[in-house]
C-alpha cells in the first residue's frame, strides 16, 4: 500500500492519499482547499495511482474542503455519511460499507459526536495482514483529545447529546481496535476543532491513546460529557460560514 498524509500545519488540518500500487487505484480523504485539488491529482499521478474515491469524514467547519472541486476534475462523486446534510449529490456511506482498492480497503465506521455525520475509515492491507493497519478517525479521537461537539447545533441539549455520542463512538468503536493500529486524525496542533489537550503530533496509535488520552481513560459517560463540555474553547467565528460553504449552501438556515 502507498500511504501519503498531506498536512496543512498552519491550520492543523490533515488529509490523506493512499491506495494499491499494484492495481494503481487510490483514494483521497478530507482534501483541503489550501492544498488544492490539482495537488492531489498530481501527487496521485506521480505515485502511479488513479483516484477512484474521494471521501469526507464529515462536513468540516474549520476549513474549506477541496472535495467537490476534486470530484469535478476526476469525474467522481464525493462520498460522505448517509447522514450528511449537504445540498449536493453525493455517494452515501453507512456502517460497515467497504471501499475496495484491491489489496487496500477502507471499512466505514459511523462515529457520530463531533457531527452527526462523522465517520472513521478503518484501513487494511491484505498483503500485510487481515488486521487493521491504521484508522482515519476524522474528528472523533484525536492525539491527546477528542473532537468538540458544539459546531453543528449550539443548543445546550444538543451539544450534550453530541458529546454523549462522541463517548460511545470512541469507547465502543475506535478503542476496540488493536493497540498496534495507527491513528491518523483529521486535525492536530493549531486546529480549532480540538480542545485544550490536542497534541501538535499528527499521528499516534490506539494503544498509546488508550493509555495516555485523558478522555480514553474516562469510562463513565456522564463524567466524559462533563469533562468535554467544561473544557470547550470558544467556537471559531468563521465556523458557521465555512460549514455552510462545505454544505453547498450560501447561508446556514
Amino acid at each position: 500500500m502507498i500511504f501519503v498524509p498531506m498536512w496543512d500545519g498552519s491550520m492543523g488540518c490533515a488529509s490523506f492519499l493512499f491506495g494499491d500500487e499494484a492495481l494503481g487505484q487510490g483514494m483521497v480523504v478530507d482534501p483541503l482547499e489550501n492544498i488544492g485539488a490539482d495537488s492531489y491529482i498530481l501527487s496521485a499521478t506521480e505515485l502511479g495511482l488513479e483516484i477512484k474515491a474521494i471521501v469526507e469524514t464529515h462536513v468540516h467547519a474549520d476549513h474549506h474542503s477541496a472535495a467537490r472541486e476534486l470530484a469535478e476534475k476526476t469525474g467522481l462523486m464525493v462520498s460522505l455519511s448517509h447522514r450528511a446534510p449537504v445540498a449536493y449529490a453525493f455517494n452515501p456511506l453507512s456502517q460497515d460499507d467497504v471501499l475496495d482498492l484491491g489489496h487496500a480497503c477502507a471499512t466505514v465506521w459511523e462515529t457520530p459526536g463531533h457531527t452527526p455525520d462523522s465517520i472513521s475509515l478503518v484501513i487494511t492491507d491484505s498483503t500485510r495482514s487481515n488486521e487493521p493497519w491504521f484508522v482515519l478517525s476524522g474528528d472523533s479521537l484525536f492525539v491527546g483529545d477528542v473532537g468538540r461537539p458544539d459546531l453543528v447545533d449550539p443548543t445546550p441539549e444538543m451539544v450534550r447529546e453530541a458529546a454523549l455520542e462522541q463517548f460511545h463512538s470512541i469507547h465502543e468503536k475506535i478503542l476496540t481496535l488493536p493497540d498496534t493500529t495507527e491513528l491518523y486524525p483529521a486535525h492536530y496542533g493549531a486546529s480549532a476543532c480540538g480542545g485544550l489537550f490536542l497534541s501538535p503530533k499528527p499521528v499516534s496509535t490506539i494503544g498509546f491513546e488508550r493509555r495516555w488520552n485523558r478522555f480514553a481513560q474516562i469510562s463513565d459517560p456522564d463524567q466524559f460529557v462533563d469533562q468535554v463540555l467544561m473544557l470547550l474553547k470558544p467556537p471559531p467565528e468563521s465556523a458557521a460560514a465555512i460549514r455552510a460553504a462545505n454544505l453547498g449552501v450560501p447561508t446556514l438556515a
